[in-house]
């Protein structure tokens, strides 16, 4: 019988094992790979304290602070989160596991296009990860599509390996940090197109192109989608846990849901609209503390 599972390898799951290791709660921390989106990110430069560090860097950080806590780390997915009692069980793919509380962390996973050829082309051209892709278009022509941080983050990376990078966004404006969107706007490389959806993305064996609602028909190599992420809320959602319409999860100031001895933190919940590292570590943290008072009052 665990305190606390925490269930998410993010900055969200690594800070509440951290605190709740602190708290000297009997911790467990399951997750499908530990770094969470960090892993994929290539420059963090909202970090105080660490600026220009990149996401696997920092997210090493964040696994070895853990890991000097002696807590356990089980890769596995989880299948299902289930009440016994006041306690919990916990199923993965490998084990049950039986807790007096758990804590969401599980973050969020790409948004798709659903448009044609993406599904057909995905892996062949149509990409959802820049650090990871983008450096096999060297050279070539790509489609940087959203108008988000994210994208903006990613048509800056782009910008030192790609001919021509076009900016794809359905909004006038790009709504990036201001720092990132003016550097966006600014690239002789970048070709930001606004007020435009896209309809299609064609090929052959690869990616040739795509066509837009406005009826442009771009020639290119490589589409990396950034419009966004979908909370992965399911296991919480069939637990009973209270989401949001947008599907995030209902949390008090103190990261408890409307389940007593559930909490969550992190892209899961809707404890701010700034999904950062910096936020997700401190709702992680203030996760923990509420896991640890839960425990105590037990």
């Amino acid at each position: 019988m665990y305190d606390v599972v925490i269930i998410g390898g993010g900055a969200g799951g690594l800070a509440a094992a951290l605190y709740s290791a602190r708290f000297m709660l009997k911790t467990l921390l399951i997750a499908k790979d530990f770094g969470g989106t960090g892993n994929i990110a290539h420059k963090v430069d909202n970090w105080i304290g660490e600026p220009g560090i990149t996401g696997p860097e920092l997210m090493q950080k964040f696994v070895d602070h853990v890991k000097s806590y002696k807590v356990p780390m089980v890769e596995a997915e989880v299948l299902a989160v289930k009440k016994k009692g006041k306690n919990f069980v916990i199923v993965t793919n490998k084990k049950k596991f039986e807790a007096k509380t758990v804590i969401f962390a599980n973050g969020m996973s790409h948004r798709k296009l659903n448009v044609s050829g993406e599904k057909e082309f995905a892996g062949k051209g149509v990409h959802y990860c820049y650090t990871c892709d983008l450096p096999i278009f060297a050279g070539k022509t790509v489609a940087i599509i959203g108008g988000s941080d994210s994208a903006a983050l990613g048509t800056i990376f782009a910008e030192k390996y790609a001919k021509k990078i076009y900016v794809i966004y359905r909004g006038n404006k790009l709504r990036a940090e201001p720092v990132s969107a003016a550097k966006v706007y600014n690239m002789k490389k970048a070709q930001v197109i606004h007020n435009t959806n896209i309809v299609e993305i064609y090929g052959d064996r690869m990616v040739r192109g795509l066509k837009t609602d406005t009826g442009k028909d771009i020639k290119l190599d490589g589409v990396f989608v950034e419009i966004g992420y979908i909370p992965l809320s399911d296991l919480a959602k069939s637990l009973g846990v209270k989401l949001t319409e947008y599907g995030f999860v209902k949390v008090t100031k103190n990261q408890e849901t409307n389940i007593s001895g559930i909490f969550a933190a992190g892209d899961i919940s809707d404890a701010t609209t700034l999904k950062q590292f910096i936020t997700s570590a401190s709702e992680g943290s203030i996760a923990a503390q509420s896991a640890y008072f839960h425990v105590r009052r037990k």
